[in-house]
């Protein structure tokens, strides 16, 4: 009867290897495939992709494309943001404004971009349904502008609010942008 001793132990063997490559088999399973560690915090990368060309001889075309890429394993629900076009240069004809840039007073400043003459603006209002952004996916959104020709140096800044906002913060959680252009006018 040893014979059969030796079966049984090799069965409970082969028995215990399979039931702890199941249980490992089933972790795995819920790590990757039901994300069970998964980070609950939305993250969302804001991008801008600016082109211009001429119109005629007195204004430029802008082609604003923002880009809001959800690089966190959440979806981000978004309602309202908003869009805004400044003028950077030529420095418009204000003293205030020339005697805060010579004085350099915009370092430290809290407000330090709405110095900056406002050209357009564009806001996003999704009311009652919000913007879906599933984990992995990026929503494009293209804007247009006219602008005069003289301007030779604007800034697009844009903001964007998550509606669905943990209930323990006191405010929603909000992503920018701000990108800097150069208009080189041929």
């Amino acid at each position: 009867m040893p014979e059969i001793t030796w079966f049984k132990d090799l069965s409970t063997i082969i028995q215990a290897a399979f039931a702890t490559a199941a249980i490992m088999g089933a972790a795995i399973f819920a790590i990757f495939k039901l994300q069970l560690f998964r980070d609950f915090a939305p993250h969302l990368f804001v991008s801008h992709s600016i082109n211009h060309r001429p119109i005629g001889n007195s204004y430029v075309h802008l082609d604003v494309t923002i880009a809001l890429h959800n690089s966190s394993r959440v979806k981000v629900a978004l309602q309202k943001g908003k869009v805004f076009l400044q003028e950077i240069a030529p420095v418009p004809d204000d003293q205030e404004l020339e005697e805060r840039l010579e004085a350099r007073s915009f370092i430290g400043d809290d407000r330090p971009f709405s110095q900056w003459p406002v050209l357009d603006t564009f806001e996003f209002d999704h009311g009652r349904y919000d913007l879906i952004i599933e984990p992995g996916q990026t929503f494009q959104h293209t804007l247009e502008f006219v602008i005069d020709k003289e301007i030779t140096t604007i800034a697009i800044n844009s903001f964007f609010y998550n509606s669905n906002f943990r209930s323990g913060k006191k405010r929603p959680e909000s992503w920018g942008a701000r990108t800097v252009y150069d208009i080189f006018n041929s």
